[in-house]
């Protein structure tokens, strides 16, 4: 194999990811139900409500808002509910900056105004979290930044993690086979979990059935995370324009995005599309796991190397430095000129 890791560059990378801050004001932080017996999801805030159904002890929940009154707003099964904040513990979250220079934004999204950036190893305060973002306050920064590139104090950290055993596993709105279908992981994949409810576990996108997962070890999760960390990490990069012979960090051409991505977490690739199926493992378009180098050649060309390279990052969907016209963008693998001129994947983490 033609590339390298340093041991600090690895630990480095390393993503933890858990619970978020909880801040009244703020919306969608977590916290822990602490109740012996469990604890009620109620439809309004007030003990004589209906019961939605009953938390275990130690669940994460997502706070939606402190009412102020005793109770919390809650999201639950794809709705929203009413606990007793006697019984929620909230998490206060302190991390660091893992992969660097980080953009921090104006919003929520890669689409979000850059107001600045962080260095690696910057610590934050977590304020909020929200759809795989959170709000931070670093240095004399304030703003939003990807969940991935941000390593959670381990004091303040609780993370549990699954492997789907048989699949492909539905991914359900609610915890229940009864709840719509929202989505499906194949067999081997490793998410990380948000609580467990009547034997389902919460995901970021849904439930699913704890009888088709089993406890993903530790070295199972950190190549998982990483593999998505770097793929989060790559996906800033939207915009950038492209460059024949560029290699970043403000214009690339597709092998140097590549390139310079996998340099940020201590890997050295090589440089051409072409030289880079010659790193890393080969793996199936079936398999392919957020992270993996995707290979193509021209539509209609009959050479066996790969003449563009992307980085694979989830739902069928990679990102890549396209042309001159359009910069680095998020293609979709199954649209005709890349499912005919797809030469194969390689997977380096």
């Amino acid at each position: 194999m033609n590339f390298h890791r340093s041991a600090g560059a690895r630990a480095a990378a390393l993503l933890l990811s858990a619970a978020m801050l909880f801040t009244p004001a703020l919306a969608a932080s977590n916290g822990v139900v602490t109740a012996e017996s469990g604890l009620h999801v109620r439809q309004a805030s007030s003990a004589d409500s209906a019961s939605l159904g009953l938390l275990e002890k130690g669940t994460t929940v997502e706070i939606l808002s402190d009412l102020g009154n005793g109770w919390l707003e809650i999201s639950y099964q794809a709705a929203t509910g009413f606990v007793s904040s006697e019984y929620v513990e909230p998490t206060t979250v302190t991390g660091k900056v893992n992969a660097g220079p980080l953009n921090v934004r104006s919003a929520p999204s890669t689409s979000g105004a850059k107001v600045g950036q962080m260095a690696s190893g910057t610590e934050v305060e977590i304020l909020s979290s929200e759809d795989g973002w959170y709000q931070v306050v670093g240095g004399d920064l304030t703003g939003y930044v990807s969940a991935q590139y941000v390593t959670l104090d381990s004091q303040s950290a609780s993370i549990t993690y699954i492997k789907v055993v048989e699949g492909p596993l539905n991914i359900r709105s609610g915890p229940g086979s009864s709840y719509d279908k929202v989505g499906s992981l194949r067999s081997g994949r490793v998410v990380e979990t948000y609580g467990q409810e009547n034997g389902w576990y919460k995901i970021e996108n849904g439930y699913v059935s704890g009888d088709y997962v089993r406890i993903a070890e530790a070295s199972e999760a950190a190549q998982n995370d990483l593999g998505s960390e770097i793929a989060q990490y790559a996906l800033q990069f939207v915009g950038c324009k492209y460059r024949y012979g560029a290699s970043g960090p403000s214009s690339f051409d597709c092998s140097g995005l590549t390139k310079y991505v996998y340099k940020q977490f201590g890997y050295t690739l090589n440089r051409t599309a072409s030289a880079q199926l010659d790193n890393g493992a080969s793996v199936s378009r079936s398999e392919l796991q957020p992270g993996d180098l995707v290979m193509f050649k021209k539509s209609g060309s009959s050479a066996s190397r790969a003449s563009h390279v992307g980085i694979y990052i989830g739902n069928d969907q990679f990102v890549h430095a396209s042309s001159s016209s359009v910069g680095v963008i998020v293609s979709d693998i199954n649209t005709s000129y890349y499912k005919t001129g797809f030469v194969g994947a390689r997977r380096i983490v």
